[in-house]
């Protein structure tokens, strides 16, 4: 199926790599219905300005009843079909070494980060369209490796490598495909404040974390929203066409397994 056919539906899009990720689809012609628990009114501005498509629908993902209604008015808006669903909702996680964290915070983040992603997969693929369909799941680089104090965070992207492998395998003989993009520290709000994090745990200042943090890469820098955009683009078009539970690295090298 053509881009510019495209039914794309995109959660967690009021900003950052969700923004990008929307903005891509629509710039190809895509109609984007965008799922969000924020105001999504700038995203929807930017995409119109370029003559795009896209809509906004209000979605909790830590909320089931949030979740049916939402998936269900965004396939309306849809015309009842939905061909690509990229799962990009969640949260940064708390800041806890393991022997530390409560387990409110460890529950909260699972519940949005990884519940949540099921959720809106579950009620999507009620809508998924019957050929070639694809769903697309941002997972990250610390779902192949650990990362200190973000233990809740880490595991549920390690668990969503899981789930997107298992759903790929359940959806094949519908010939949906379901991969996973897993980028590197994304340039944003986001990674400042992880970063800032970290710095104040080592004493560091957030110039020399972004520093240390940009030479474990071997290209030396972040990653742009827009660059993993262009990843999840492709694994949604037919020119993946053979790729089904893959998890992709957009990291500049600073995983490459």
């Amino acid at each position: 199926m053509s881009n510019h056919q495209r039914h794309v539906l995109v959660t967690g899009a009021a900003e950052g790599v969700g923004r990008a990720i929307a903005q891509t689809f629509a710039s190809a012609g895509a109609r984007v219905v965008i799922a969000d628990i924020q105001s999504a009114d700038e995203t929807l501005r930017l995409i119109r300005e370029q003559g795009g498509s896209a809509e906004h629908v209000h979605c909790d993902v830590s909320s089931e009843a949030s979740v049916v209604r939402a998936i269900a008015e965004a396939a309306e808006l849809l015309d009842g079909r939905i061909d690509t669903l990229v799962n990009n909702a969640g949260m940064n996680g708390h800041y806890h070494l393991v022997p530390d964290m409560p387990l409110a915070a460890w529950e909260e983040t699972l519940r949005i980060n990884l519940t949540g992603t099921m959720l809106v997969t579950r009620e999507a693929t009620r809508y998924l369209a019957p050929e070639a369909a694809t769903i697309v799941n941002v997972a990250s680089n610390v779902g192949k490796r650990g990362l200190p104090y973000r233990g809740d965070y880490v595991a549920r992207k390690w668990a969503l490598i899981g789930l997107t492998q298992t759903v790929a395998l359940e959806l094949a003989p519908r010939g949906v495909r379901v991969n996973a993009v897993c980028p590197g520290p994304i340039e944003g709000n986001r990674i400042e404040d992880v970063m800032q994090r970290h710095a104040d745990v080592e004493g560091a200042t957030l110039a020399e974390m972004r520093a240390k943090w940009e030479s474990e890469s071997p290209l030396g820098r972040f990653v742009t929203p827009e660059e993993v955009a262009s990843v999840v683009r492709f694994l949604a078009d037919s020119a993946s066409s053979a790729m089904t539970g893959q998890a992709i690295n957009v990291t500049a090298g600073l995983v490459m397994h």
